[in-house]
């Protein structure tokens, strides 16, 4: 198909009218002749069918017969069975041998070109070619503006013709497919400038993508799923072309435009449409215009990596099953799916060396992450309600990427534990120590924010002594030395009266913020005979900010004071019940903060 003799033939369609689409669709489409004249006989039995080829005229069908080829096809036996049958009855002459006069007609319709067209594909390049040419005259007659030669939608139609070279669409599977994608195109890529204005790499581009959709499209057709692959293509047609129009025009430096990045553009998209088979309705068409977008970035810059392996695929398809996982109750959702797979993508594409060992492609550590993240998340409170009652979807989303960022960096620490239960792992349980220690109301100490916050603090400060902070030999948080320290944060700051309202959220968020290192770090008195130093620290605190030292403290350097008192308990300086040491040093450690 030549760009310029598809563009030639629009514009004497839009000048000729009408008449000659029809001339051109016709041409791509004749009917064949065997069908109108298996109609003249009415209804056929099958037996009798059988009976002509297997022992009335059993020649016809030996080697060097007419019906050679057609032996082990019984319907193509009928059809042929009927045509002779509708012949005969056309022709109103009388034979003196019926039986000669059928073995004629047979010999005579088996050399009709028709008959072989009846039973082999219509040239899909022809239909394609018909087909682009209708689209054109459409489009081009409602927008006459859009025909003069430097315009972007001629640009467009150009490179898409020129993009549907290698394309391999099925026979009677590609018109609609094809419409909707030519259609996505003329609205959506113009607004990436530097493709448009660019042949090159805008045929580079959409050969890649009609390339991607062809094998999909073929693959379900032989699988018996063409009608839901047409469904899907013609809701994420634009989805899809914008998505890679962005990632190619916003990384021109990685999609050099030539033959390897036609490829790497087919192979990504394929490598998506197999990760998400079967999930396709948990995803938007602008979460996969994310989706298609991060997944051309991640594999431009890691082409041999995610390509050849197939990792990617293995990507897309594990972290889309744990999402559409309902064991988990409602952790993900429709609104949070797609941004969610969009995250591990990117995390994927920036931390490819620790999230990937070329040597075990087949691991997928982010998927290992989400599975635990949604298992801690299914974690009741104290009083019986759900953590995910803190969380907004866009909180989901921000929470997802900080677990996988914090995976991305260690993996061997967060993923450890756990066996075949993703609720054992470190970081399911972090999470979940968290969740717990918040208690019967979380939202008289944190929100959803404030609950970000305490699980990136857990994480950072685990990843440093996690086999003893947390118990992965059992699902219960509560097991865990992490939640113990935790819940004596939250149990002092809920016991103790606070008339001056000292403690806000993001008083709350900072005391753990400054607590956990220093108990982390200092586990030889918790573990001891003095378990309980945190909360007695706290407790001393405010009671310095509501009584002694009332007039020195406020939120700002309640904290720091925690952190102080609590220091010096842990490293025996301090004795926390002598009033007159504590108030000394608590004086020294507000002029220091």
């Amino acid at each position: 198909m030549n760009p310029e003799l598809v563009l030639f033939a629009i514009e004497a369609g839009v000048k000729l009218g009408r008449k000659v689409n029809e001339v051109l669709v016709d041409e791509t489409a004749q009917r064949p002749l065997l069908m109108p004249l298996g109609e003249l006989c009415g209804s056929v039995e099958e037996a009798d069918a059988m009976r002509f080829f297997a022992v009335e005229h059993a020649e016809l069908c030996e080697p060097g017969g007419p019906c050679f080829e057609i032996r082990d096809d019984n319907a193509r036996k009928l059809t042929f069975y009927r045509a002779m049958l509708g012949a005969e009855t056309g022709i109103s002459v009388c034979s003196p041998d019926p039986a000669a006069r059928r073995l004629e007609l047979i010999r005579g319709l088996s050399v009709l070109d028709q008959f072989d067209q009846q039973f082999q594909a219509k040239s899909p390049a022809r239909r394609i070619f018909g087909t682009v040419v209708e689209i054109g005259v459409d489009y081009f007659a409602t927008h006459p503006e859009a025909m003069g030669r430097d315009s972007d939608a001629r640009k467009i139609l150009a490179s898409f013709v020129a993009g549907l070279t290698e394309a391999d669409f099925a026979e009677g599977s590609a018109r609609q497919v094809l419409a909707d994608l030519l259609g996505a195109a003329l609205h959506a890529v113009p607004e990436n400038a530097a493709l448009v204005s660019d042949d090159q790499r805008l045929r580079v581009m959409l050969s890649g993508v009609t390339g991607a959709v062809a094998d999909d499209v073929r693959n379900a057709v032989a699988n018996q799923d063409e009608v839901g692959r047409q469904q899907l293509f013609r809701r994420i047609g634009s989805s899809l072309l914008r998505g890679s129009a962005a990632a190619f025009a916003g990384n021109v430096d990685l999609f050099v435009p030539n033959d390897e990045s036609a490829a790497l553009i087919k192979d990504t998209l394929t490598q998506v449409f197999d990760g998400v088979r079967g999930q396709e309705d948990l995803f938007t068409n602008d979460s996969l215009e994310a989706i298609f977008k991060s997944a051309l970035r991640a594999t431009a810059e890691n082409a041999g990596l995610l390509t050849d392996k197939k990792v990617l695929q293995e990507l897309v398809a594990r972290t889309t099953t744990v999402l559409a996982d309902q064991q988990w109750g409602r952790t993900f959702s429709k609104a949070t799916a797609g941004a969610v797979l969009r995250e591990a993508l990117e995390v994927t594409r920036e931390n490819i060396e620790t999230i990937v060992d070329p040597k075990h492609p087949q691991q997928q550590l982010l998927a290992q992450a989400l599975a635990a993240m949604a298992g801690s998340l299914s974690t009741k409170l104290a009083g019986g309600g759900s953590i995910q009652d803190l969380l907004s979807h866009r909180q989901v989303v921000d929470l997802s990427k900080l677990v996988l960022e914090e995976v991305a960096r260690h993996p061997e620490q967060l993923l450890a534990g756990g066996g075949s239960d993703p609720r054992k792992a470190v970081l399911a349980q972090v999470i979940a120590s968290v969740a717990r220690a918040l208690g019967d109301e979380p939202t008289l100490l944190t929100n959803g924010e404030g609950f970000l916050r305490l699980v990136r603090t857990g994480l950072r400060v685990t990843v440093n002594n996690a086999d003893v902070l947390v118990d992965t030999h059992s699902a219960n948080p509560t097991t865990n030395l992490l939640f113990g320290i935790l819940q004596q944060v939250v149990s002092t700051v809920g016991a103790t009266e606070d008339p001056r309202h000292l403690i806000n959220r993001e008083v709350f968020g900072e005391i753990i913020e400054r607590v956990l290192p220093l108990a982390s770090a200092n586990l030889e008195k918790l573990l001891g005979d003095e378990p309980k130093l945190v909360a007695e620290s706290i407790a001393v605190a405010l009671e310095l900010a509501q009584k002694t030292l009332s007039h020195r403290i406020d939120g700002a350097n309640l904290p720091p004071l925690v952190a102080g008192l609590l220091v010096r308990a842990l490293w025996e300086e301090l004795d926390l019940d002598d009033a007159e040491a504590v108030k000394a040093a608590a004086l020294l450690i507000l002029r220091a903060a």
